[in-house]
């Protein structure tokens, strides 16, 4: 069975791809179809971080729930491989956010649309944080 923190890492990774997904097929169809000034992006931005921050809470009490057993007996919340982990994925992590704030901010050094640098820094830091549950979770497998 999974550890708490493992299992949180693992909500994290599906909230990412639920939301990020969702939004995706909500704006990106738009860029193709209208001019920039008419797409919908911005609530969709804000329902797409609802459905990511409601399902990580649903995953982390379902987690809780099912390692409270575990928790309980051992007397503690993590161990050193959970430190590994996190200091592996919160590194690749911050390179993925890294480049995506740098991207964001050469369009608007350009002058692109302010579209386009909101929703790099948007998509940029779902897939790094999608980055850094991945690499987290191949750390806890043994695969990093």
């Amino acid at each position: 069975m999974p550890g708490f923190l493992e299992s949180t890492t693992r909500a994290v990774a599906l909230g990412t791809v639920l939301a990020l997904g969702w939004y995706l097929l909500r704006v990106v169809p738009q860029i193709f179809n209208q001019p920039l000034d008419e797409i919908s992006w911005k609530i969709e931005m804000v329902i797409s971080l609802v459905v990511f921050i409601a399902t990580l809470i649903a995953d982390i009490i379902r987690a809780a729930i099912a390692n409270r057993g575990e928790l309980d007996q051992a007397g503690v919340v993590d161990d050193e491989r959970d430190h590994v982990a996190e200091r592996r994925g919160d590194a690749w992590g911050g390179h993925a956010m890294h480049a995506a704030a740098f991207v964001a901010l050469m369009l608007l050094v350009f002058e692109f649309d302010p579209f386009w640098a909101a929703n790099t820094l948007f998509v940029g830091a779902m897939l790094a944080g999608l980055v850094s549950s991945l690499v987290k979770l191949l750390t806890y497998r043994g695969s990093v």
